[in-house]
């Protein structure tokens, strides 16, 4: 089917299914609550290639008696290191955006094994292997292979993609611009509570799987603690319309963590209290090199604990208490034995 149709940016029909009645939104919604689970074996996948292109093990082994010197592992030659972040189409499914980068030994910036074209390529590959089976909602469903579409566009990153400055580097600017761009595009498209028919279908429907697979599973939890049933959440995450990964993820070490983000901001805060009455605050505040390397400092303070000890003595400290435990060992005793002879006379 298709639309000739021209269609403005504000119109509701865009993104909407042109023959609804045909389509699957079942495996919509099912593909977009396992996408993360997608991108988390992308990773794995990127990585287990990236091994075997070096010749190193992905994990680092143990040395035994039959091998006291163990192979290089990927961690002792390269590090994979990603950001991404998910925007939302028209239609209401996702796709991603991400930075991936190749560290060397000595972390980012140092040289690696690979130039960004082979790395470009195996993830081609490890991209287009992925896949998942999806276990069915209910017994009027159907399970369901998953995997990544066909628009996968892989491109390397070079420092003369800067059209300010062909011939600078990238700064983490703008790298931290090119994944806001993305992660903020369509914020507001996807909210179940807009006038938009196809998009208020979708979130219906993800409650509607959600209550489907409550009813088929129930509330029965395996061995480990875990819900039995894997659509649990799907009614929760409606009003994402089925996904329920986070906006933006990264790798650990591709840049500042969180938690320093949590404690510079609260350096800030005390700063700027202090800088109302303290000339010298006031002028950090302007330095905004030197404020950067002072919020971003690891300061974490430690106590140092000591702690005496001396011989006091054995047993009781007084008399009264050693009567007190005498006789309430001598309940506790009697009690004992008028269960058996209470058990012993039941019998």
């Amino acid at each position: 089917m298709g639309c000739m149709s021209v269609h403005g940016p504000d119109d509701s029909s865009n993104g909407a299914p042109l023959c609804p009645e045909c389509h699957d939104t079942d495996s919509a919604i099912v593909w977009q609550w396992h996408a993360p689970e997608l991108w988390r074996r992308t990773t794995i996948a990127l990585r287990r290639a990236l091994a075997h292109q070096l010749g190193v093990t992905e994990t680092r082994r143990k040395p035994s008696k039959k091998n006291p010197t163990p192979p290089p592992a990927l961690v002792d030659v390269a590090s994979v290191q990603f950001a991404k972040v998910a925007e939302y189409q028209a239609r209401g499914l996702v796709h991603f955006h991400a930075l991936i980068r190749l560290d060397g030994v000595d972390g980012p910036g140092s040289p690696a094994p690979l130039d960004g074209r082979s790395l470009g390529r195996l993830l081609e590959h490890a991209a287009g292997d992925v896949h998942f089976e999806a276990p069915p909602v209910d017994d009027n469903d159907t399970a369901r292979v998953l995997c990544w579409g066909k628009q996968l566009d892989v491109r390397v990153v070079r420092d003369t993609n800067r059209t300010d400055d062909p011939d600078g580097p990238l700064t983490p600017g703008q790298v931290a611009g090119y994944l806001a761009k993305y992660a903020t595009k369509d914020a507001n498209s996807i909210r179940a509570d807009r006038p938009v028919e196809h998009i208020a279908e979708f979130a219906s429907r993800c409650r509607r799987l959600s209550a489907r697979a409550s009813e088929h599973y129930g509330p029965h939890i395996n061995a480990n603690g875990t819900p039995v049933n894997p659509y649990q959440l799907l009614g929760k995450w409606a009003h994402m319309l089925g996904f329920r990964g986070h906006f933006s993820t990264k790798s650990r070490r591709y840049s500042v963590t969180l938690g320093q983000l949590r404690r510079a901001r609260a350096k800030y805060r005390d700063l700027v209290a202090t800088a109302e009455h303290d000339e010298d605050a006031r002028k950090a505040l302007l330095d905004l090199e030197e404020l950067e390397a002072r919020l971003l400092a690891d300061d974490t303070e430690t106590t140092l604990v000591i702690g005496n000890w001396t011989y006091q003595g054995t047993g009781w400290t007084n008399p009264g208490d050693e009567t007190l435990a005498l006789a309430a060992a001598a309940r506790a005793r009697e009690y004992e034995q008028w269960k058996a002879q209470t058990k012993n006379t039941n019998q």
